[in-house]
């Protein structure tokens, strides 16, 4: 019987071509779009999910009450009270700060490839997989000559075997150590946070904050990320609570709030803004939402227009459902038969969603930078057919069991359960377009927001500007040769300043000045600049003057603040006025502070991108050593030219510069760039509304076709009585 069932609909699928390959083209983008956004959202947020009791593991970050700022890294010191004071946390570990480290292995030098540093409680907490040697109990303990794990991928590019690597004695000249790999171990997954190459214990910083006291430490040494396992049965809520205001409470740090993050989405939650060098690869987590929604929009509009075209063909088909059932075939016949047509129609869409998921599989990673598992992607492609086709199956019964029970020609359905059972398909219908309508409202209102984003003045000249990055030994070196390109016309050197959507890594509410209340304590966007900052970006010195070289030698350190800042502080008369900031080194009492003379106020302009407001700002004198971000004007029309000349030379001096520790973008490009993730989701809406109104389109089509094709003799009847093309 089965095989009867399928005869009559392969024969009604090709019957009504159109209607079947709009409704399997339309079901097969939605059911891919869908699976893609689930599989890739499912993806970003489950990393380091692999590891053993993952989901009882957190990450500790701070938040400035004062400003609410998040800071990723907490104080050394809130590690060890936190371990004695929350009986809830059962294991617990540290990756410290940072800092730049080359090793020397008979007589080369091995650069800084990704160091972590970590303590030695690190590996008890993230297990893995060891190649050879071990982790035991005693790893990473203080001793004359350090441990250091690596990854297999380091000891394979220097030591060619795993086996080879283990025992090297590695030394590392700035720190007058030495390290010998105790382990290799395997590669970490792409879906992890931890991707160091090498693995080292740090000392520096735990005995730093040793020397300090304990209420300095608590203020100032942000240096630790603090990963806490609680015991089971633990109540998460309750925690955080208990933990936000810790610091406050005990009076350690009455401007420190805590945090905890899920490992799985530390990713995605905690961004690190102080490395400017660091750029987030990938799409952040409110695209991948947002594509989701889309998946899931998308494949309702095409679900509704298959029930569209699904409704109005078995109404027209009325005549059939009698003729079977003057022949003997009872209502659950035709279910039956029903059933088989949506049910061939299903395993065909699933067919071609599996077809057009290996032929854009690979695209798909390529263009969106993430990784696609293929069994997790089939695997979410075959159920969401089978979901759709049991609701099919539900809707087909509830829509159509008075329709074919009532359908005879002894009892015609009358126009009442006509107009009901039509209902089903004018909602699906509405619904489509609403779904439509949706997306084009949302696409528009993305495309304003770009538009305003990329017009809008931001106070300083960016045409002809390229912004380089460069640390290293090879520093001076570079400029020199950037120097003598023929296209440039000027060199800014600056700190760290970088427009982005962050204030930047000196920014700080910590600044003093005569008059300041006790308990204000604004948060001030700090840049280091060079004496021909102002007149490079074309800004405006309003009162008091600019910075010149003699300010650079001089005992005192000058400054320029802008217009916002001058409101902040309420400063009548601001030239010569003294303010105190924190500066950039520590000393047992904590950060020095550095004490600097306003000289002049400038004119507001965008220092960070536009969704905040233009901060407070001091520019402040900067010194050659801790020049790293510097800016190139070039001959109008060079850019992409010399562009290309700069990377060659950069390129050159990779091997005596620290890896990853060059930027090289033009300030066009970087300043579209604070705009990305609106373009793309402008994009994803408008491609969507796209797709959600060609199915829409297609779908009227082919229920018109459809209609047509029924009153063919009343058409036929209409022609004879005279009637033209154009009025029928």
């Amino acid at each position: 019987m089965i095989v009867h069932y399928l005869k009559i609909a392969w024969r009604n699928l090709r019957k009504y071509k159109t209607q079947t390959v709009i409704s399997i083209l339309g079901l097969t983008i939605g059911v891919i779009f869908f699976a893609y956004g689930y599989h890739w959202y499912n993806y970003e947020t489950t990393y380091d999910s692999f590891y053993p009791n993952s989901d009882r593991i957190y990450r500790v970050f701070g938040i400035e009450k004062s400003t609410l700022r998040q800071k990723v890294k907490i104080p050394y010191a809130a590690v060890k009270m936190i371990r004695k004071d929350f009986p809830e946390i059962e294991k617990i570990a540290v990756v410290y700060d940072r800092f730049s480290i080359s090793f020397t292995y008979d007589d080369k030098t091995i650069g800084d490839s990704g160091v972590e540093y970590v303590d030695e409680d690190f590996f008890k907490m993230f297990p893995p997989q060891v190649i050879c040697g071990s982790l035991d109990n005693d790893l990473f303990v203080e001793k004359e000559i350090l441990d250091m794990v690596v990854t297999e991928e380091f000891a394979r590019k220097y030591f060619e075997t795993p086996e080879n690597a283990l025992d090297k004695q590695l030394m590392a000249p700035s720190y007058k150590r030495s390290y010998i790999i105790r382990a290799v171990i395997k590669d970490q997954p792409l879906n992890s946070i931890f991707q160091a190459s090498c693995y080292l214990p740090d000392f520096v910083v735990r005995n730093i904050a040793a020397e300090s006291e304990e209420k300095i430490q608590w203020t100032y040494f942000y240096q630790a990320q603090l990963y806490i396992q609680l015991h089971k049965h633990v109540n998460k809520k309750a925690l955080g609570e208990k933990l936000r205001s810790y610091a406050v409470s005990n009076n350690y740090n009455t401007d420190l709030l805590f945090g905890i993050c899920p490992l799985r989405m530390v990713k995605h939650d905690l961004k690190d803004a102080e490395n400017v060098f660091t750029k987030q690869p990938g799409f952040n987590l409110t695209y991948i939402r947002a594509f989701l929604l889309a998946g899931i929009l998308l494949l309702f509009s095409a679900l509704f227009n298959y029930l569209n075209i699904l409704v109005n063909g078995v109404v027209q088909r009325t005549r059939e459902m009698n003729l079977r059932k003057v022949t003997g075939a009872s209502t659950r016949n035709l279910f039956r038969q029903l059933f088989v047509e949506t049910g061939l129609v299903m395993l065909l869409v699933a067919l071609f969603s599996f077809f057009v998921a290996e032929l854009t599989v690979s695209t798909f990673e390529r263009w969106f930078h993430t990784v696609i598992i293929r069994q997790p992607l089939n695997i979410m492609v075959l159920v969401t057919v089978v979901l759709i086709t049991v609701f099919l199956y539900i809707l087909l019964f509830v829509s159509f069991r008075r329709f074919l029970q009532q359908t005879s020609f002894r009892k015609n359905v009358n126009r009442f359960q006509l107009h009901r059972t039509l209902a089903a398909g004018k909602i699906s219908l509405v619904l489509q377009l609403i779904v439509g309508a949706f997306f084009i409202m949302s696409a528009y209102v993305f495309w304003q927001q770009v538009r305003f984003m990329q017009t809008t003045d931001w106070g300083i000249k960016t045409d002809n500007i390229i912004q380089v990055g460069i640390t290293g030994f090879s520093k001076a070196a570079i400029l020199d040769e950037i120097k003598q390109l023929s296209t440039v016309e000027d060199i800014c050197p600056t700190g760290l300043f970088t427009i982005s959507n962050e204030a930047g890594p000196f920014s700080q509410s910590n600044v003093n000045w005569e008059g300041r209340p006790g308990d204000f304590n604004p948060f001030f966007q700090v840049v280091d600049i060079s004496h021909n900052f102002v007149s490079f970006f074309g800004l405006e010195v309003v009162e008091g003057r600019d910075l010149i070289e003699a300010d650079f030698s001089s005992d005192v350190g000058k400054a320029l603040v802008n217009e916002e800042a001058l409101r902040v502080m309420k400063l009548e008369n601001p030239v010569g006025e003294k303010i105190e900031i924190d500066a950039d080194y520590y000393t047992p009492e904590g950060p020095g502070r550095s004490a600097l003379e306003v000289v002049g106020v400038i004119k507001d302009f965008h220092g960070i991108g536009l969704k905040k407001a233009i901060m407070p700002m001091i520019l402040k004198s900067v010194s050659p050593w801790r020049e790293s971000i510097y800016y190139v004007r070039v001959i109008p029309g060079t850019e992409v030219e010399t562009l290309h000349l700069i990377d060659a030379i950069l390129e050159k001096h990779s091997e005596e510069n620290t890896p990853g520790a060059t930027l090289l973008i033009t300030m066009s490009e970087l300043l579209n760039d604070l705009s990305k993730s609106e373009q793309e989701l402008l994009k994803l809406f408008t491609i969507v509304a796209l797709l959600c109104i060609l199915i829409a389109v297609f779908g009227i089509y082919s229920v018109s076709q459809r209609e047509t094709h029924r009153r063919q003799k009343e058409i036929a009847i209409r022609k004879t009585a005279g009637a033209y093309t154009k009025e029928i």
